[in-house]
């Protein structure tokens, strides 16, 4: 009879030990897992790509545009690691994204700039959509940051071909 309660004892902390140091080990592993997935401003840093900035007539059309300014500082702060924007927010990108379509400048309303408006928009959707993924890996993450740089970069450079190719329009008498 006492062998039994001793041998009862002895089985139930064997399992009650072996149970604690399986949940341990599930909890590193998740804790894991999202360590590495935050970005930081070095993990930017290294990413490859040609960032075109608005040239100053190109700057002085869009003046009124602040949608696009609300959209330059997303992007500014994607530059410094902050994806708190991207996260939990679908309504308000979504908000973002028809508004700047909505309140294009007249001159800028051309195809080649409402096609690099939409690769943009594009982008953004899949970037929203990667940063609230619980288990992505960093480097989709990176990835998936380039891309919104390179598409934000696009629409700059296109603003900026709509205003050389305007200034060398050559009205004949």
């Amino acid at each position: 009879m006492m062998r039994m309660k001793i041998l009862s004892i002895l089985c139930l902390a064997v399992c009650l030990f072996s149970c604690k140091k399986t949940s341990t080990s599930t909890e590193v592993s998740v804790q894991n897992n999202t360590e590495s997935s935050i970005i930081s401003i070095s993990d930017i840093e290294t990413l490859k790509y040609v960032d075109y900035a608005l040239d100053s007539k190109a700057d002085k059309i869009i003046s009124n545009w602040m949608k696009y300014y609300e959209l330059e500082t997303v992007v500014s702060n994607l530059k410094k690691a902050d994806i708190s924007y991207f996260k939990n927010n679908a309504e308000i990108l979504e908000a973002l994204i028809k508004d700047l379509k909505s309140t294009i400048p007249e001159k800028f309303q051309t195809p080649l700039i409402q096609a690099r408006i939409l690769a943009l928009e594009t982008k953004l959707y899949k970037l929203e959509g990667v940063a609230n993924l619980s288990n992505i890996q960093k480097k989709e993450l990176l990835l998936s940051v380039q891309e919104v740089f390179v598409a934000f970069s696009n629409l700059n450079l296109q603003m900026n071909k709509q205003v050389e190719r305007e200034s060398q329009r050559i009205q004949k008498p």
